[in-house]
């Protein structure tokens, strides 16, 4: 392996690092922040409620739910995908 290859590979790791390093955060917050209404304020400005969410944006905070969670089952399974296999013949990536 070269120089250019081996830092090649590092751009590589440290890209997927950041995607999903900072990326499931993000979608989590993106989905409490669907899930929540306009903050009310009183006279001083201090936040002491909010209003209700409407029905769109709980349908896209659930929605994010829904796709984190399927993320988060697809990585288990990539980290247990030798145990599924040996204890019960479950290959869920074929031959990756």
């Amino acid at each position: 392996m070269t120089a250019a290859e081996i830092f090649q590979s590092l751009i590589h790791v440290a890209g997927l690092a950041l995607v999903f390093g900072a990326g499931i955060p993000l979608l989590f917050s993106l989905g409490m922040r669907c899930m929540t209404g306009d903050p009310i304020r009183d006279d001083n400005g201090v936040v002491v409620g909010d209003t209700p969410a409407s029905p769109q944006m709980k349908v896209l905070g659930w929605t994010v739910y829904a796709v984190l969670a399927v993320v988060i089952l697809v990585a288990i399974m990539w980290i247990a995908r030798d145990t599924l296999d040996h204890y019960f013949g479950f290959t869920p990536f074929g031959d990756l």
